[in-house]
């Protein structure tokens, strides 16, 4: 799938692992507009809400290019799939509160983070992740597309981020890692900066 195509309803009577990429379930009642719920990333698996019976109305959409498998189990091996995604499930919504809530410049560096993670977690120093498209990461940080640019602006005056394209960045997330809380976008900033990295 490539970044931003939907998952037809009618696929979501299969369970699917998701392989590669990232996706956002939202919620899509009736009369409402989307909102966004949780992410799904590499190793887990999509769907098991239709597959219960469940009627949440649900639309998924790829973030980054994505990697779909089919889900073929049953007996034991169902049971151990569908405990592992309760397990994630309970994890995807906890991440969601720190992407949502505090400092702007936190909400986006654990997003850079965690698609670092899903892409390389012994990553030690530079990471390299396809990142979704600024309206989208704007949504799903609860942020104006203007503030989360700017953020990018500062980790890139401050050198966390090395390179940024539209849909993809490579950063330092060593030094991204160890800030407690990143500077804001003022004329401290390069001071923190340089006593960080021992300058």
């Amino acid at each position: 799938m490539t970044a931003r195509e939907g998952l037809a309803t009618s696929d979501l009577t299969q369970l699917w692992r998701l392989q590669a990429g990232a996706m956002r379930i939202d919620s899509a009642q009736a009369g409402e507009p989307s909102r966004f719920m949780r992410l799904a990333l590499p190793g887990d698996v999509i769907g098991v809400e239709k597959w219960v019976g469940s009627d949440d109305a649900m639309s998924l959409r790829a973030l980054t290019p994505v990697t779909l498998v089919p889900v073929q189990a049953c007996g034991a091996e169902m049971m151990h799939i569908l405990m592992e995604t309760v397990v994630v499930a309970h994890q995807r919504c906890r991440e969601v509160v720190s992407l949502r809530t505090g400092p702007v410049s936190q909400r986006v560096k654990c997003l850079l983070l965690m698609f670092a993670d899903s892409v390389n977690p012994q990553a030690k120093s530079t990471a390299e992740c396809a990142l979704p498209h600024l309206s989208d990461m704007a949504d799903i940080l609860d942020a104006a597309p203007e503030t989360v640019s700017r953020v990018f602006g500062s980790m890139r005056r401050l050198d966390y981020l090395q390179d940024r394209k539209p849909q993809r960045a490579r950063f330092d997330s060593l030094a991204l890692r160890a800030q407690a809380l990143i500077p804001g976008m003022t004329a401290s900033s390069a001071l923190q900066r340089s006593q960080l990295v021992g300058v």
